[in-house]
């Protein structure tokens, strides 16, 4: 945070320390798991965004945009997010391991080696996809073999090369095309501090509430209990179907 302010100064009224687009849900999540708060509670079955640790987390959340560290813009309101960044209108963007390939396409060639990549400073979001073999597929011996082979090191260094998505497997980060990335090296740091977000299927619509609401927060149109309360409010809802398959003794 100090950091930050001594970006701010430095940089004028006009340019920020940081770009935090207020229609993301990630952020205020990613601080809340670093201050060690549970999302849900009672077997994932109600919010818990009212907890004193969430609470606190999305207060210095909001402390960004209101000590004017952070624009209060979302991603539509950014022309080009490349090219802001080459102008410096902020100095530091949280993104993922898919932007190392964006950042070295889109920014001018003078912008080429000023820039560089770090971990947070704590716990990220275990992101990602599963390969998954379906119990009712006709041929399970042969996608078996598919995900052996997807699974290999060199095949997973292969598809960073061709994807920038990171490898599952950390015996493929010796491969040339990820050990020679300085880039990359952040999150290789950063993959070793992870935690996932609640494995339930209806997470995408309790995501999409977070972002809702700590949109309102960021504008001042809503206060941090109005906010949280509505956020628990919501999720309790989105989760109903789930306590009563539960209740049931079914698999929600």
């Amino acid at each position: 945070l100090q950091a930050m302010a001594r970006l701010k100064t430095l940089s004028g009224a006009e340019r920020y320390a940081i770009l935090l687009p207020i229609n993301e849900w990630q952020l205020p999540v990613i601080l809340a798991l670093q201050h060690g708060a549970d999302l849900l509670r009672d077997r994932n079955q109600y919010g818990h965004f009212q907890d004193p640790r969430f609470r606190e987390a999305f207060t210095f959340y909001l402390s960004l945009f209101d000590e004017g560290l952070a624009p209060p813009v979302s991603h539509s309101q950014m022309t080009n997010i490349y090219q802001e960044f080459a102008n410096g209108a902020f100095a530091v963007y949280v993104s993922g391991p898919w932007n190392i390939g964006e950042f070295g396409r889109r920014l001018p060639v003078a912008m080429q080696g000023k820039w560089i990549t770090a971990a947070l400073p704590g716990a990220s979001l275990a992101g990602g996809a599963s390969l998954a073999l379906s119990r009712t597929s006709p041929r399970q011996e042969a996608a078996w073999k598919l995900l052996e082979y997807l699974a290999q090191p060199e095949q997973q260094a292969r598809f960073y090369q061709l994807t920038g998505d990171l490898p599952a497997r950390q015996s493929a980060w010796s491969a040339p095309v990820l050990a020679s990335n300085r880039y990359a090296q952040a999150f290789r740091q950063q993959l070793q501090q992870v935690q996932p977000t609640p494995p339930i299927p209806e997470w995408e619509r309790i995501a999409n509430r977070i972002a809702y609401y700590a949109e309102l927060a960021v504008r001042q149109e809503m206060s941090v209990d109005e906010a949280l309360t509505a956020l628990d409010r919501d999720v309790d809802q989105i989760l109903e179907k789930r306590r009563w398959l539960l209740e049931q003794g079914l698999t929600p």
